[in-house]
C-alpha cells in the first residue's frame, strides 16, 4: 500500500506532461495578467531603474517651487492671481524659454465678495458704467491682471486634468463639461497618420469629464495640455500618458505642449494603426507609445535632481537670471503639505511637478524607456520557447546537470535583460520567464524523486529476494554502480542439490516435503545472505547463488566457500533438529567455480530475471554432480582454487576429469570438512598416493588409499580404491 501514491505519481505524471502544463498556465496567466507576479515584475523594474538612472546631460528644465519657503514668505496657499501674474512677469524677464504651471486656476478669485459686490449693484440699480464699486472690484479682480500677464508672455502652457472615472465626474454638470471641452477642444492634435483602416475605433480607455482653468486664463496661454498622472497596480507612477483621447479627439498632455513650445515644434503629428497609437511626432522628433499612447518615464534620480528654485527667492530677484534663460521652467508644489506628491521608484513622497521636469526632459532627449506593443508577444514567444526546451532537455540529464543548465539560462536571461535596459532602454519582462525556468526544474526534480523513489522501492522490493537487507541498502546508496543490462564479468557461483531427493520425495506425505523443503530453503538462503550472496534462483531442491555481483566484491570466491562450509555447518544442525524423522538422514552436494560470465537481465521483454549464464556457469552444475561419484560434500573448479587457497588450509586436489558438454579436462578440488574426520594429519598420505595414481603406480597407489579408508574412512580414498583396480569411466556416462 505504501508504493501506490509513488506509482500513481509515476504513472500519471511525467516530467514532460507536467512541463508543459507549466508552460501553458504561466503563458495564460501572463496574458491574463496575475496582480501578484505583475507587482513583482514592476518592482524589478524598479531595480533596474534605480541602478541605471537617465544619463546626466544638459538640463533644459527648471522648477520654480511652491516650497516652505515661499509660503512662510508669500504666504498661505493659494496665493493672490496678481502674485502669479508677477511671477510669469518676472520669469520673462529672466528670459525663461517656456513656462509651464502645474497648478490650478478653475474659479474666479475672491468669487465670494465679488457676488455679493454684484448684488448689492443690483439691489441699488446701478449699472457698470456708474457702480461706485469698480475700484473695490478692480482691486479684488486679480484673474484679469494674471490673465494679462500670460497674455503678454505669450509662452505659457496651462494644465487641465482628465476625469478618468465615473466617480471622479459625478459632481460635473453636463453644461459644465461641455463648456471645458468647448475651451480646450482647439489644443487638440490636428494632424493624424493612421495605418489602419482610417476609423480609429481601437479600444483607449475614455474620461468621463474634464477640470479646466477659467476661460480667460485658458485663451490667454499658448497652449493647454492634461497633467493626468498614470500609478500602476500598486500606486507607483511609472508612465505618463502623452495623449489621450476624450469625445474622439486626441489631446497631448502640458508635457508635450511644453516640449514642443521649446522646440518651436508648430505641429503634432499622430501615429496610429489598427490596434492603437505607435507614436507621436514633434515636428521631425518622434517618440514611440504603447498602444495607449503612454510611455515609461525614464526618471533622472531621486527629488530635487533638477534645479529648484524657491519662488520667494525668484519674486525677490535673489535668483540670477541665466539660471532660468532659455529654460523651460516648472511651477509647481514641492511643500509637502501641499499634497502633490506620488509614489515613484526613487521615493514613496516625490513631487508631482518633478514628475513633470522628468517626463519633458525625456521628451527633449527622446530617453523615454521602451515598452512597444510587440514585447508582448516576444515574452510569451520566449516563454514557449524556453518550456519546450526545457521541457525535452530536463527529463534527460540529472538533477545535478539541469540545475547548472537551469541556473545559468537564469542568469544569461536576467543578464540580457538588465543588458538591453541598459544599452537600448528596452524593458524585458524577467518574473515569467525565470519563474517558468524555475518552475519547470523544480517540479523535473520532484518528479524524478519521486520516480526515482519508486523504481528503488521495486528494485528493493525485488532484490530483498535474493539478497540479504544489508547489501540490497548498498545497491540503493550506489544505484548508478548498478547494471541491469548484460555485462561480462568475473564471478563466483555455487550449486547445492540434496541427495536423493527424488527418492526421499516418494516416501513422504506431500505436506511433509512442503514442509521439510521450506525449513531446508529457509536455512540454506540465510546462510547465503550472511555472505553476501545473491539467491539466483530455486530449482526444485537445488540453490544456486552468485557472488560478486550486482555489487563487485573482490573476495567473492572466498565468500562462496564460506557459504558452502557453513552450508554442511546449518544442515547437521537441521538433521539433529529432525532427530528420528524420515529425512533426518539427507545429505548434500555443493559445487563452486569462479570464472568469466554474463550478469544482467535475461528473458523475455515482458518478463526477465537476474541471472548469470555462461561456460563457468555450466562448470559449476557439473562440478555439484561430481560429488556422488566422489562421496564428498564440497567440490570447487581451479579457478577457485587458485583464489581461496591461501584463504583454506584443508584443500585438497581429487582429480583431473572430463566434464560432460566440455572438450577440456577440469581440475577439481574438495573444499574439506575437519569436523568429519578424527584428525587431519593423513592429508600428506592422500597427496603421496595421489601422485602415484596420477603416475599410474596403481598398486603401490591403492595400499595407500586402502589403509585411509581403513583409518579415517576418506571416502575419496575408497572411490580411488576401485579406480585403481577398475577401468576408469568418463564423467557422467
Amino acid at each position: 500500500m505504501a508504493n501506490l501514491p509513488l506509482k500513481f505519481i509515476a504513472s500519471v505524471f511525467s516530467v514532460r506532461k507536467v512541463g508543459l502544463a507549466l508552460t501553458a498556465l504561466l503563458v495564460i496567466l501572463y496574458i491574463l495578467g496575475n496582480p501578484l507576479l505583475d507587482v513583482l515584475e514592476l518592482k524589478t523594474y524598479d531595480m533596474r531603474l534605480l541602478a541605471h538612472p537617465a544619463a546626466p546631460g544638459p538640463t533644459h528644465v527648471a522648477i520654480a517651487a511652491i516650497d516652505e519657503k515661499s509660503l512662510s514668505v508669500l504666504g498661505r496657499w493659494p496665493w493672490s492671481r496678481a502674485t502669479m501674474g508677477k511671477l510669469v512677469e518676472r520669469l520673462d524677464q529672466a528670459g525663461a524659454g517656456v513656462i509651464v504651471f502645474d497648478v490650478f486656476f478653475s474659479e474666479t478669485e475672491n468669487r465670494q465678495l465679488l457676488d455679493q459686490l454684484a448684488r448689492l449693484e443690483a439691489e441699488q440699480g446701478y449699472s457698470a458704467a456708474t457702480s461706485p464699486y469698480q475700484a473695490i472690484k478692480k482691486s479684488l479682480a486679480g484673474d484679469t491682471s494674471f490673465s494679462r500677464a500670460i497674455k503678454q508672455s505669450g509662452k505659457v502652457v496651462l494644465p487641465m486634468v482628465f476625469l478618468m472615472s465615473p466617480d471622479e465626474a459625478r459632481h460635473q454638470s453636463p453644461d459644465e463639461a461641455a463648456r471645458g471641452y468647448s475651451s480646450i477642444e482647439n489644443h487638440a492634435i490636428q494632424l493624424i497618420k493612421d495605418r489602419g483602416d482610417g476609423s480609429l475605433a481601437f479600444p483607449m480607455a475614455q474620461p468621463h469629464g474634464v477640470v479646466v482653468n477659467l476661460p480667460e486664463l485658458s485663451a490667454s496661454a499658448r497652449y493647454i495640455g492634461h497633467i493626468n498622472a498614470i500609478p500602476d497596480n500598486d500606486g507607483t507612477v511609472r508612465w505618463t500618458a502623452l495623449v489621450i483621447r476624450y469625445k474622439g479627439l486626441y489631446f497631448p498632455s502640458a508635457d508635450v505642449q511644453a516640449a514642443r513650445l521649446f522646440l518651436n515644434a508648430p505641429h503634432l503629428t499622430l501615429h496610429t494603426s489598427a490596434y492603437g497609437i505607435t507614436g507621436l511626432s514633434l515636428g521631425e522628433r518622434r517618440i514611440a507609445t504603447d498602444e495607449d499612447g503612454r510611455t515609461l518615464i525614464h526618471y533622472h534620480g531621486p527629488a530635487k535632481t533638477f534645479p529648484t528654485y524657491s519662488i520667494a527667492d525668484i519674486m525677490a530677484g535673489k535668483i540670477d537670471a541665466g539660471l532660468l534663460k532659455g529654460k523651460i521652467v516648472l511651477i509647481g508644489a514641492t511643500a509637502l503639505g501641499l499634497g502633490d506628491t506620488h509614489v515613484t521608484p526613487f521615493s514613496s513622497v516625490y513631487p508631482g511637478v518633478e514628475i513633470r521636469a522628468n517626463t519633458i526632459q525625456n521628451i527633449l532627449d527622446a530617453d523615454f524607456i521602451l515598452r512597444p506593443g510587440w514585447m508582448f508577444v516576444m515574452d510569451v514567444a520566449v516563454m514557449l520557447g524556453l518550456g519546450l526546451g526545457l521541457v525535452l532537455l530536463l527529463p534527460r540529464t540529472g538533477v545535478r546537470n539541469s540545475a547548472l543548465v537551469v541556473l545559468g539560462l537564469v542568469v544569461f536571461y536576467i543578464g540580457l535583460a538588465v543588458v538591453e535596459f541598459r544599452t537600448q532602454q528596452i524593458w524585458m519582462n524577467l518574473v515569467y520567464p525565470s519563474l517558468l525556468m524555475l518552475l519547470l526544474f523544480m517540479a523535473a526534480t520532484i518528479i524524478k524523486y519521486f520516480t526515482s523513489e519508486n523504481e528503488k522501492r521495486q528494485i528493493k522490493g525485488a532484490f530483498k529476494q535474493y539478497v540479504p537487507a544489508a547489501v540490497v541498502d548498498q545497491i540503493m546508496g550506489n544505484i548508478d554502480n548498478l547494471s541491469l543490462g548484460g555485462e561480462k564479468r568475473e564471478l563466483t557461483v555455487l550449486f547445492s542439490d540434496i541427495r536423493g531427493f527424488t527418492t526421499l520425495s516418494e516416501t513422504l506425505a506431500p505436506e511433509d516435503v512442503v514442509k521439510m523443503l521450506n525449513t531446508y530453503l529457509t536455512r540454506m538462503t540465510d546462510t547465503v545472505f550472511r555472505h553476501d550472496g545473491l539467491l539466483d534462483k530455486y530449482i526444485g531442491d537445488a540453490i544456486m547463488a552468485i557472488y560478486g555481483a550486482p555489487l563487485a566484491h573482490p573476495a567473492h570466491a572466498k565468500l562462496a566457500c564460506y557459504t558452502a562450509l557453513d552450508m554442511m555447518k546449518e544442515l547437521h544442525a537441521l538433521k539433529e533438529q529432525w532427530g528420528a524423522q524420515a529425512y533426518a538422514d539427507m545429505d548434500i552436494g555443493i559445487g563452486i567455480t569462479t570464472g568469466p560470465m554474463i550478469v544482467g537481465n535475461m528473458g523475455s521483454m515482458n518478463r526477465f530475471d537476474y541471472t548469470v549464464i555462461g561456460d563457468a556457469v555450466n562448470l559449476g552444475s557439473r562440478i555439484e554432480g561430481l560429488n556422488k561419484i566422489y562421496g564428498t560434500h564440497i567440490l570447487i573448479s581451479e579457478p577457485t582454487y587458485k583464489m581461496v587457497k591461501d584463504e583454506f588450509p584443508y584443500i585438497r586436489e581429487i582429480d583431473v576429469t572430463p566434464i560432460r558438454g566440455r572438450l577440456e579436462m577440469a581440475r577439481i578440488y574438495e573444499l574439506m570438512l575437519p569436523e568429519l574426520y578424527p584428525h587431519m594429519d593423513w592429508l600428506a598420505e592422500f597427496h603421496r598416493a595421489y601422485e602415484l595414481f596420477r603416475a599410474n603406480l596403481h598398486p603401490q597407489a591403492r595400499k595407500v588409499f586402502q589403509a585411509l579408508a581403513n583409518d579415517v574412512r576418506d571416502p575419496v580414498s575408497t572411490h580411488y580404491i576401485q579406480r585403481c583396480v577398475a577401468p576408469r569411466r568418463r564423467m557422467g556416462d
